[in-house]
């Protein structure tokens, strides 16, 4: 499946949309060693691809690699970042010597599960709209509660990119104005659920990722990464529909 350069190296965390269009249009990014286009796509299993100087070889030239990192507090999902923050690479580079990137992206205020690959086509899926991937938070708000409220983020509300809504909203706490809710969402709009949450009065203080699709973060520290199991690995691609029975992961 081919996909915009653009999105690619957003999607792997190395360059924003924008950032990455005005390097194309530099002619920094080269496709199988020639200077790419705006609009220009990509093979991930086939082409290889220079950004910045570096190559990205063609998926099955390399060994691929699936990591679980569990995401602190206050660092960028990314492999670099322009203002010297902390990155999620930096939790994983000391564990492995493949080029792992973060599968789409838990800002940098909010912690928890994060799928580290250098599975281009993998992580494209689980990133596209059309597959739902779901995904599960911890969420700790404050604000006046209320099943109104409830209603009114289940059935919907509107965001500057146009309406949205959780697909499963469920109160797990509640001390005074103090809120623990497990909510769940298939989209992947920037600061969604804070956002959605902030329409009803209720501020986000804490949000943690415990599930993306079959994916499930147990028993592993924050800061902490671990390689999956190939059973987890079977599972992620069988939801985007990459399982093969006969090929080896």
């Amino acid at each position: 499946m081919k996909i915009r350069i653009n999105k690619f190296l957003a999607d792997l965390g190395l360059a924003s949309r924008r950032k990455a269009d005005k390097l194309i249009d530099e002619g920094a990014v080269l496709i199988n060693q020639r200077k790419a286009k705006l609009g220009d796509k990509i093979d991930p299993e086939k082409d290889e691809l220079t950004f910045a100087g570096k190559k990205f070889a063609a998926q099955q030239k390399e060994s691929l690699e699936y990591w679980l990192l569990n995401k602190p507090f206050k660092v960028i999902s990314a492999v670099t970042d322009d203002s010297g923050r902390k990155t999620t690479y930096d939790y994983i580079k000391t564990k492995t010597k493949a080029r792992v990137y973060p599968v789409g992206r838990l800002d940098y205020e909010s912690e928890g599960l994060l799928l580290m690959t250098n599975d281009g086509e993998l992580a494209h899926r689980l990133t596209h709209p059309k597959y739902e991937i779901k995904k599960v938070y911890k969420v700790w708000a404050n604000g006046i509660f209320s099943q109104t409220k409830m209603a009114r983020l289940l059935s919907g509300v509107r965001l500057s990119e146009g309406r949205t809504s959780f697909d499963e909203l469920e109160l797990i706490e509640k001390e005074g104005r103090d809120l623990v809710l497990k909510v769940a969402i298939h989209e992947g709009k920037k600061r969604e659920i804070r956002r959605v949450c902030a329409k009803v009065g209720w501020e986000v203080t804490k949000l943690l990722r415990v599930k993306l699709g079959s994916l499930v973060m147990t028993n592993l520290t924050v800061g902490n990464a671990r390689k999956l199991t190939e059973e987890e690995i079977i599972g992620l691609k069988k939801l985007v529909g990459l399982y093969d029975e006969n090929s080896n992961l």
